[in-house]
């Protein structure tokens, strides 16, 4: 069963026994039958604390490095099993713990960590020797019962009794399972795993036994070794089977530390409780078959105790209360519920009494607001800071010996704070503490995390560790504003969370209104305080033009847009009609331009013909009558003239004169300078060339009686030809 489905234990971080030493690393850890003292080993040392109190009350000192202690079943005894010395046979000891004192009795034991455990009448111990086997050896005078030899090829890692106390396994580092009888003969169960065994333990009335390994797989057997369950849960540092219920509990440590419980039948995970640092043993503690307590060497020089919350001391008493915590003031170290005990507290402003002032910045806050249809609720808790500083060695000490705490470190302590919490209990308080003038909430989901205190921080920082429970409700049918929201109680959690270790009261409430803006009450949890109203309403506007005018708009912005779409095609289309008139080539306009081109050069001759007459009346030349010459008229030849070269444009042509008189050579004609018109390949040319009798020849001339009217005259079109009459004359033979 994948871990979203299991639920929580219910079990919290309640407290830590701290060592003397500051270079304490707890590595085992054991509970006494009752419950009272405490047992931690690290380094050469072992300590005994009170449980309730947690005060240290003995320390003792072997000069060897310890592996491993556990407490007889009735208490009276500790073993404590450290490194071997082939010549001091002084690795297995007992304390006698009601005296305080070391027994003389010793035995040696293996010179590589390995567990020890006694039977269930504490007569005898079981520890690993140094010949890959174990020795069973009685709990007093620690003399040697029984060998077991011979079987494993490798150091024996892990041994252990059945409850009866009829069977004893042992495993090694090579992963091989043997299980022996109370007289120390082997059975022919023969398992091997192939990987160092670190945890093996026997279910009540030793009807199957299960063994863990390094790389986290975990395995069941009958007590004929036949194979039931497997399950991998990561690294794990050892197994404990339950006294009076079929339920297995793991250690696992890795980046997300718990004490898991197993269903022994299927492995079904039951509960998970999340630890918040390193895990190296652990011990626990059933009432009436379920988990009450947890005891767990952090490696580090804390031994961290989890459990069940009770009630302080004084809870209930009558008296004088300023929280409202129901703690009398008399008793109560935190009058004013802001997180500073009152012999400390010296934040305030405007009182002479801190202690009955609290501090806004560090109570419990409570931000209400609303977003669509949606209700939302963070409450925020803050810790002392003595909390702050146990918590950050917790995390620091126990996984990365550094000055400052990871984002690692500081999820472990928030899944820790989150996941052990009954969120279904929280959201229903806090759901059935919420009236709405409209409507209901429903439904309800919750987001832990810690806002402050932790990441890069140093352990002695004086900022205070932050957490907020947020949570979202449905509101149904819908928020119709203006809505009023009011909460009729202060709830609390703190039998199931881990706020039984912070102030609960008063409360802070800060509504965030729709127009973002924040609104501060304080709450406190007396009958003479009032309930908090908290009203949510609509924006409203100034109604100005610019407001009327956009509220127009808005209404009617279909027509709007409708309108605007019609009046972009209106002008398309009368565009695109334009350009397509633009194209269509007329043939009646290319006609046009034709005969207007004829009229021009029409119009052209006409003038040339009125120029020739006028020169014939007033300066024609008599021809030469010689008997000598003779006239003679050769026929008029078509010269075409060359097209004008491509590169050369029309609009570049330059006009050009005739003139009448000519002075240097026969070739050379002046030329008139007249009136030069153009059609649309440039401009019209005309060239006058003087003929013998003194007449002006036009190229392309035709003759025109003067009693023609020019809408009769004939016009032949002349492309690119001129016509030349050529005149020559010569001398007349004798």
């Amino acid at each position: 069963m994948p871990f979203a489905s299991s639920t929580s234990s219910g079990i919290n971080f309640l407290d830590a026994t701290v060592s003397d030493k500051a270079d304490a690393h707890t590595n085992s850890v054991s509970i006494n039958e009752n419950q009272t003292i405490i047992a931690s080993s690290y380094s050469t040392f072992i300590e005994f604390h009170n449980s309730s109190s947690l005060e240290l009350i003995k320390r003792f000192d072997f000069g060897r490095e310890l592996y491993h202690i556990e407490f007889s079943p009735d208490g009276k005894y500790l073993a404590a099993s450290m490194s071997a010395n082939e010549a001091i046979p002084d690795s297995l000891r007992v304390i006698d713990v009601e005296n305080l004192d070391l027994l003389s009795a010793q035995a040696k034991g293996n010179n590589r960590p390995g567990n020890l455990d006694y039977s269930p009448d504490g007569a005898k111990i079981i520890a690993p020797n140094m010949n890959n086997g174990a020795q069973i050896l009685n709990s007093i005078t620690m003399n040697e019962i029984a060998t077991l030899n011979g079987e494993h090829t490798s150091d024996v890692t892990c041994t252990g009794f059945s409850k009866t106390g009829n069977y004893v396994i042992t495993g090694d580092e090579s992963g091989k399972v043997k299980v022996w009888n109370a007289d120390g003969e082997l059975t022919n169960i023969d398992i091997d795993v192939e990987e160092e065994i670190v945890g093996c333990d026997f279910s009540t009335l030793d009807a199957k036994f299960a063994i863990s390994t390094t790389t986290g797989n975990i395995f069941s057997y009958t007590i004929t070794g036949s194979s039931l369950q497997s399950l991998n849960l990561g690294d794990n540092h050892g197994i404990k089977w339950s006294d009076d219920e079929d339920i297995l509990y793991v250690l696992e440590s890795d980046s997300n530390p718990s004490v898991i419980a197993l269903d022994g039948s299927t492995f079904e995970i039951i509960h998970i409780t999340h630890l918040m640092h390193k895990s190296l043993d652990f011990a626990i503690v059933e009432t009436n078959g379920m988990l009450s307590h947890v005891f767990v060497a952090t490696d580090s020089n804390h031994i961290a105790v989890y459990g069940s919350p009770e009630y302080p001391d004084g809870y209930g008493m009558m008296g004088s209360d300023l929280d409202g915590d129901n703690i009398p003031d008399s008793i109560d170290k935190d009058d004013d519920g802001d997180s500073f005990e009152d012999d400390y507290d010296f934040n305030c402003l405007n009182s002479t009494v801190c202690s009955r002032d609290p501090d806004l910045e560090t109570i419990r806050s409570m931000v209400i607001e609303i977003s669509g249809d949606t209700l939302m609720v963070e409450d925020i808790y803050t810790m002392s800071q003595s909390d702050t500083y146990l918590f950050r060695n917790l995390t620091r000490r126990g996984i990365i010996s550094d000055q400052r705490i990871s984002y690692e470190e500081t999820n472990m302590l928030e899944d820790a704070f989150c996941n052990n919490m009954d969120q279904n209990d929280y959201i229903q308080k806090l759901r059935d503490s919420i009236d709405l003038s409209v409507g209901e909430v429903k439904n309800g989901t919750l987001q832990c995390n810690i806002i402050a205190g932790l990441s890069f921080t140093k352990t002695y920082d004086k900022e205070q560790i932050k957490f907020s429970i947020k949570t979202s409700f449905d509101v149904q049918p819908n928020v119709t504003l203006p809505l009023t929201v009011s909460l009729n109680t202060q709830i609390s959690v703190v039998e199931s969370s881990i706020t039984h270790k912070v102030e609960n009261h008063p409360i802070l409430i800060q509504q965030i209104n729709t127009d973002e803006e924040i609104f501060f009450s304080l709450w406190w949890n007396s009958g003479a305080s009032e309930d908090p109203l908290l009203n949510f309403t609509s924006n409203n506007l100034d109604e100005t033009n610019i407001n009327s005018f956009i509220d127009l708009m808005f209404e009617n912005y279909l027509l709007i847009v409708l309108a605007l779409t019609t009046i972009a095609l209106s002008i398309w289309l009368l565009i695109r009609r334009k350009n397509l008139n633009s194209l269509i080539l007329d043939e009646s306009e290319f006609e046009d331009a034709e005969e207007n081109d004829e009229n021009v050069d029409l119009m052209e001759d006409i003038s040339n013909e009125d120029y020739e007459d006028e020169v014939e009346e007033y300066s024609k030349p008599q021809p030469i009558e010689d008997v000598n010459y003779v006239s003679i008229d050769y026929e008029e030849d078509s010269i075409v003239s060359e097209s004008i070269p491509a590169e050369e444009k029309p609009s570049d042509r330059r006009a050009f004169t005739l003139d009448d008189e000519s002075t240097n050579s026969e070739s050379q004609v002046k030329r008139r300078a007249g009136r030069m018109n153009r059609n649309a390949q440039g401009p019209i040319m005309s060239t006058k060339r003087k003929r013998l009798d003194g007449k002006l020849d036009i190229p392309g001339e035709q003759k025109i009686s003067k009693k023609k009217t020019v809408g009769t005259v004939k016009t032949r079109k002349v492309a690119n030809t001129k016509k030349v009459r050529k005149v020559r004359t010569v001398k007349k033979d004798d």
